[in-house]
């Protein structure tokens, strides 16, 4: 019971908060009980009111939020999907060729076409937001580099206060998964409805629960 609740307690969690090792020993340490027993020590004083052993409340989140349990390269992908639609507004207004080929280029193909379609805010989207969308690139410029980490910092606020709306220690748990943690409260930050976050973990956990069954040999 120990070896599971230490493992479910590692799984998620940014290297950061669990010494910062170099990734290969991460995943070396992981799978060895001493390992994890090491991690573990590291993880519960990097946040000891949140992983004290009597503090095990977020794990009830485990099978409703399996965002929480998403390995880093998927929260990243998650993460740079929310900056992305935030942006959208102020996006899809930029016409000048070589705006639009630099902006495409820096956050990529496939999240530029997705901001282009997607609507979180059912055409209601707030001329503030784009303003803001836009001051936001205007201080990045011709950085791509700057915009990205822009973008990214703009969907963990957006995901931060999607956990926050639901429960402060389910927010503070996921704030675990990222290496920085912003200071202050993050739902009074978002730019999207508060509906769209929950409506893109949906779409996301449906299509790896499909990804998993299309796995599953035929008997």
């Amino acid at each position: 019971m120990r070896q599971c609740h230490a493992q479910a307690l590692l799984d998620g969690l940014h290297p950061q908060h669990c010494g910062n090792y170099p990734t290969a020993l991460l995943e070396r340490a992981r799978y060895s009980t001493l390992g994890r027993r090491h991690l573990t020590r590291a993880a519960l004083a990097s946040a000891p009111g949140l992983f004290a052993p009597d503090q095990e409340r977020w794990q009830a989140w485990q099978e409703s939020q399996p965002w929480l349990l998403w390995p880093q390269s998927q929260l990243a992908g998650f993460t740079r999907e929310l900056g992305a639609l935030s942006l959208a507004p102020a996006l899809r207004v930029v016409l000048e060729r070589n705006a639009v080929l630099f902006l495409r280029e820096a956050i990529g193909s496939e999240l530029w076409r997705l901001v282009q379609v997607a609507d979180p805010w059912r055409g209601r989207s707030s001329e503030t937001i784009r303003l803001m969308g836009n001051a936001l690139l205007q201080r990045c410029g011709k950085d791509a580099e700057s915009l990205r980490s822009a973008l990214f910092e703009r969907g963990k606020i957006e995901f931060l206060g999607h956990a926050e709306r639901t429960d402060a220690a389910l927010a503070a748990r996921l704030g675990q998964a990222y290496a920085a943690i912003p200071a202050e409260p993050c739902a009074r930050e978002c730019w999207l409805p508060a509906d769209a976050v929950a409506q893109r973990l949906a779409q996301h956990i449906a299509l790896a629960a499909g990804a998993d069954e299309a796995e599953v040999p035929a008997a």
